[in-house]
């Protein structure tokens, strides 16, 4: 059933992100794709809207592969008439390929699969598999001592699925500390419109 599905979601990408966590960083100079994001996304979607939080990880496995995980739990809003506010529960895996321009620039596209479950009083397990593919960039425009805290990443994406779309996202990255930053994100230009915002913490 959807629970029992969730919580195998869960258990893996938990797996996943302790395997990060027990492994050194591979990244020297440029960008480090070894870290766990965690944080709350809202999606005003054209058929409907998710009100989700989600935990993201990310581990540079080779030189230019990083396997990327992630975990969404959270509600439905205005799913029907019968049933408004159901569960949701999705879990994603797939693996980035990135490559470095210079220290400041890099590119990269992402292939992920994803599965969902949607559960409620009068819902009972709907789900939806697929996959999403995304192309972009990691830029860091500034130097000096403040500046340089500053990532700006953009992206194109397709997800296929029941609520397929194609979007531009974007993705600005403020560093606090030399392991934590704050992250914010928008997919805009596609039926659905997102809003991320939440905390990455470099392994």
């Amino acid at each position: 059933g959807g629970v029992m599905t969730s919580t195998t979601a869960f258990r893996a990408a938990l797996t996943i992100l302790v395997v990060a966590l027990a492994s050194p960083a591979l990244a020297g100079k440029g960008f480090n794709y070894t870290y766990v994001d965690a944080g709350y996304e809202y999606t005003d979607g054209d058929k409907v809207n998710f009100k989700t939080a989600r935990v993201d990880g990310s581990f540079d496995v080779l030189k230019y592969v990083a396997l990327r995980a992630a975990f969404r739990r959270g509600e439905l809003d205005n799913y029907s008439k019968k049933e408004s506010d159901p569960d949701f529960n999705e879990f994603q895996v797939g693996a980035r390929g990135h490559y470095s321009l210079f220290d400041s620039l890099d590119l990269f596209a992402t292939g992920t699969w994803f599965y969902n479950s949607i559960n409620g009083d009068k819902v009972s397990s709907i789900s939806d598999a697929g996959y999403i593919v995304d192309g972009g960039v990691r830029y860091k425009p500034f130097s000096g001592d403040i500046l340089k805290r500053l990532e700006l990443d953009a992206w194109v994406q397709y997800r296929s699925g029941d609520y397929d779309d194609t979007s531009v996202a974007f993705n600005p990255i403020i560093k606090v500390t030399k392991k934590l930053s704050v992250n914010l994100r928008t997919n805009q230009f596609g039926d659905d419109d997102i809003y991320y915002a939440g905390l990455r913490l470099d392994l």
